[in-house]
């Protein structure tokens, strides 16, 4: 009964974790888009007009609101990758979080959405890999980035690998370390699949896949 509730727990847990980041994406750029479509585009349209813009080009046209939004969103992309866009957006970001109850719902935005980009850029990472870190004994889960190269190379006698060590339960945060490749354990769950188990604080856990046979042995 113990082991029934526990997969039930599971897979309740790994619904939530498919469906919460779907269903809070839907509804954020559904309000969004409803928002720019409603509010936004009436003032736009009132000030082109004071401004001589004849009539027949202020049609409100299906979808605009999300081209509107789209281009407000490559705006502020560019803004914040600039020295100057970035020193504002950081002091904007310490006056939020100086604010009590905006500091809980923009912390955990924030980190929501870094998961998310995370995620989406996880391609970089090779494969999936544990480590001996901090300590002996303790082993973490950690992604292949590359193989160590350049000067980093010359300071192991055998193949070494650069790791990314990511956070629970951010794992937009981590640190990096260079280790022979000797001393990492390889795993089978793919990247995404590692993603999830650090994400879920190990609440999520790809079943095991059986070893591969060695050459020469017979089943």
């Amino acid at each position: 009964m113990k082991k029934l509730r526990n997969r039930i727990r599971t897979a309740f847990l790994a619904g939530l974790a498919v469906l919460v980041p779907l269903f809070f994406t839907f509804f954020t750029v559904a309000f969004i888009v409803n928002k720019v479509d409603r509010v936004i585009i009436p003032i736009l349209f009132d000030v082109l007009r004071k401004l001589g813009t004849p009539p027949q080009y202020l049609k409100h046209i299906p979808g605009m609101g999300l081209v509107l939004t789209l281009i407000f969103i490559l705006m502020v992309g560019f803004f914040t990758t600039n020295i100057l866009g970035k020193k504002i957006f950081q002091l904007g970001e310490k006056i939020l979080e100086h604010i009590p109850f905006i500091r809980g719902l923009y912390t955990s935005a924030k980190q929501l959405v870094e998961t998310v980009i995370f995620t989406s850029s996880a391609s970089s990472f090779k494969r999936v890999v544990m480590v001996e870190y901090p300590r002996k004994g303790i082993w973490s889960i950690a992604f292949v980035t590359s193989q160590a190269k350049g000067e980093l190379k010359t300071h192991f006698p055998t193949t070494s690998l650069t790791l990314f060590i990511p956070t629970t339960p951010n794992p937009t945060s981590g640190l990096m370390i260079v280790v022979p490749e000797d001393e990492v354990i390889p795993l089978e769950m793919s990247v995404e699949e590692g993603i999830k188990l650090v994400v879920s604080g190990g609440l999520i856990q790809p079943s095991a896949t059986p070893p591969m046979p060695h050459e020469g042995e017979t089943s």
